[in-house]
């Protein structure tokens, strides 16, 4: 315990000194990693939260697509979904992180999307299929709810689009990147886009800055925070990260600070990483310290907020990394 109090203390005085005095985190707290075992050959490799059942992707796999598990025994309920062309079978299937209580597969190849309802057996019953329309169909979407999402553009336009499933045309445009920069991946402000039935909310990659936006993209809060190690060379494959990977569900935004190089971030994994919580209005609420190799996807079960995830290169096999966090509120 005395140790794990240096350890976080280390780590808090590292990220004060990438963030503003101005902005504090009320609760602070350093978290050991735990393991939830996974029945059967498994390489998750997205996952979605819909209490009490955790669904996983798997891949690497042609068959037993999705798992489900039961989060109150933590065992296997059911599996889903092949690789094929006929039914319940999928070409290149995406798992969606959505704040409502559907579960959204898309097929990327086929622009399909479909939605299923999860009984209280575990299984999925398909509800309803749509077709996007717009070009580059669905892949990346967050949900606003069943039938209206939004889309980074990336390397079509330096802009996020409000759709539906029927659009060919965005309804709306946030325009958020210079159009001058071609390479998506080295603009400066180049970023992750999620979103709920209330909020977007854009997270950025090289920047210690997050915007919190009603679903019109009127901007609500910019959270920013100074961030001295920030360097962009498109040359370089050193350039210091900011946001990674993060989580909007009813409650809070949930998003890791990187802080440095990929590279030396997977050289120094060892170390953890900090978990940030914001409210849905851009209000710092909790920073925690991730002992252990850090997740690089993760999901929050936001009636226990114990957060699922998993490292990019499978390990430790057959398992997801677990943390509680403690110090948040369901009201």
């Amino acid at each position: 315990m005395r140790i794990s109090h240096l350890i976080f203390i280390l780590f808090s005085s590292l990220a004060a000194s990438c963030s503003s005095s101005d902005t504090d985190f009320p609760h602070e707290e350093s978290l050991v990693q735990e393991l939830m075992p996974l029945q059967g050959i498994t390489y998750p490799i997205e996952l979605e939260v819909k209490h009490p059942f955790l669904i996983l992707k798997n891949t690497k796999r042609t068959d037993s697509l999705f798992h489900i598990y039961d989060l109150t025994n933590l065992k296997l309920k059911s599996v889903f979904g092949n690789i094929g062309e006929g039914p319940n079978e999928f070409l290149l299937p995406v798992l969606f992180n959505t704040s409502f209580p559907n579960i959204l597969i898309s097929d990327i190849d086929k622009k399909m999307v479909y939605q299923y309802r999860i009984n209280n057996d575990g299984l999925l019953e398909l509800k309803k299929t749509d077709k996007a329309y717009y070009v580059d169909g669905v892949a990346n979407a967050a949900f606003i709810n069943d039938s209206l999402y939004v889309l980074d553009a990336m390397y079509r336009a330096p802009s996020i689009h409000k759709l539906t499933f029927r659009d060919e045309l965005p309804l709306k445009s946030w325009i958020y990147r210079n159009p001058d920069i071609l390479d998506y991946y080295v603009d400066p402000d180049m970023g992750y886009v999620y979103a709920n039935e209330n909020r977007i909310v854009f997270s950025y990659g090289y920047k210690k800055q997050i915007d919190f936006m009603d679903t019109d993209f009127n901007l609500i809060k910019r959270v920013s925070f100074d961030f001295a190690n920030r360097t962009i060379n498109p040359s370089s494959n050193d350039d210091v990260a900011s946001y990674g990977t993060g989580y909007l569900g009813n409650r809070y935004f949930y998003v890791l600070f990187i802080g440095t190089s990929w590279p030396e971030y997977r050289k120094l994994s060892f170390r953890g990483t900090f978990l940030e919580v914001f409210d849905l209005d851009g209000n710092p609420v909790a920073r925690y310290h991730l002992g252990g190799i850090p997740p690089i996807y993760f999901a929050v079960d936001e009636d226990t907020f114990i957060l699922y995830g998993m490292r990019d290169d499978g390990e430790p096999e057959d398992n997801l990394l677990v943390y509680k966090l403690n110090g948040l509120s369901k009201y």
